[in-house]
């Protein structure tokens, strides 16, 4: 919540109402004047603090997580920040580990990124969502920079991105999870956040790729199948679930359950092709303030919080406000951004303050995100 006695008197007014009426709450976020400001300073200085941990954090060597592995995701991540916040030393930092030790040279699929690296430790997998993310933060410092070793870089990511695809059938195309070096084979299923239409298709209209371009809108159209409704999607499609049941899509969420920030990155991904479901996950996240959970769980036709905290993580709440950038800024949604906005800012004064990669999982992933969000709402406004 927000500092000071506002903070307070906000906080307890959440906690004396969270528990009778979702509603009451979103009458008071929408009335209350305390919310409709935006504090850019304070943004300002936690985006600073931010960077600067970031980077001194990449001084010192890997960015490693708790049981030592340095995951490829956490390193597109910064580089993507690197690129969108102007800081070409954060980009360079992340690329050139990334150069170091993640790109495999294989006869089957070359040019693939390693998913994960530790010192000593044998590649044991690729990782498609890792290579697409890399080659897309790669491409857009191409694309801010101009220097052409990112541009032939981003573009051979990508062509080994779709080395790990295969057509559904003659209108659906889709990447599997990983390919095993030890094995030689693909994954036997896959999760709808490893496709990235959106990327692909950027990366193929730069390269005057046909091919490219052609396999982003098949994937859109496996993804689409995936989709459930109120800007939800299936996370995995397995087409080994076919042959235990035929009268099976072959898409499924393990137990029901749905991570919001799965299905708000996949509604974005796919934005470009059909924004209905970006619209409808926005949509479905004010409608159910005072509801908030990083997952939820499909009951009877309706998606139900799985957890009651009123809470999504950092992540959740960067792709939510990025949602709303990308979709426009529309203006219905306003007041809620403005507060995600506050609540953000909060959850990175943790971070910087509590929390450290040595004690959560996602530190690098989460902060890297939450900095490129600080700096769209300074520069773009809500």
């Amino acid at each position: 919540m927000s500092s000071g006695v506002e903070g307070k008197w906000q906080e307890k007014l959440w906690k004396e109402n969270e528990e009778n009426s979702p509603f009451l709450l979103l009458l008071f976020y929408s009335c209350s004047p305390v919310i409709y400001r935006v504090n850019h300073s304070r943004l300002r200085e936690l985006e600073t603090k931010a960077i600067d941990e970031i980077k001194r954090r990449l001084s010192l060597g890997l960015p490693s997580r708790p049981n030592g592995f340095c995951y490829a995701i956490d390193l597109a991540e910064i580089m993507q920040t690197g690129v969108e916040i102007g800081d070409s030393s954060m980009f360079s930092s992340a690329y050139e580990i990334l150069k170091k030790h993640y790109i495999i040279r294989d006869s089957w699929i070359d040019s693939s990124i390693l998913w994960r690296y530790k010192p000593e430790v044998e590649p044991d997998a690729s990782g498609t969502a890792e290579t697409i993310h890399c080659a897309h933060a790669i491409f857009l410092a191409y694309k801010k920079w101009k220097k052409e070793e990112y541009k032939r870089v981003s573009y051979s990511l990508a062509r080994a991105y779709l080395k790990h695809g295969y057509m559904i059938d003659s209108n659906r195309f889709i990447v599997k999870n990983y390919f095993n070096y030890q094995t030689r084979t693909l994954s036997e299923n896959t999760y709808l956040i490893n496709q990235r239409p959106d990327y692909l298709y950027e990366i193929g209209l730069e390269n005057n790729d046909s091919e490219m371009l052609n396999k982003a809108k098949l994937m859109y159209n496996a993804i689409i199948g995936g989709y459930v409704g109120n800007g939800f999607f299936y996370s995995i499609y397995d087409v080994g679930v076919l042959t235990v049941d035929p009268g099976s899509s072959g898409y499924f969420s393990p137990n029901s359950v749905f991570p919001l920030i799965s299905s708000v990155d996949i509604a974005t991904s796919i934005k470009g092709f059909n924004d209905k479901p970006a619209w409808e996950i926005l949509k479905f996240f004010e409608n159910n303030f005072g509801r908030w959970s990083d997952f939820y769980v499909y009951n009877n036709g309706k998606f139900i919080e799985q957890e009651k905290t009123n809470s999504v993580n950092l992540a959740v709440l960067s792709a939510m406000i990025d949602l709303y950038f990308a979709l426009g800024k529309p203006k219905a949604y306003r007041n809620l951004i403005v507060y995600l906005s506050q609540i953000l800012a909060d959850k990175v004064n943790v971070f910087l303050t509590s929390l450290s990669p040595e004690n959560l999982d996602s530190y690098y992933f989460e902060l890297a995100r939450a900095i490129r969000t600080m700096r769209r709402i300074n520069e773009n406004g809500i």
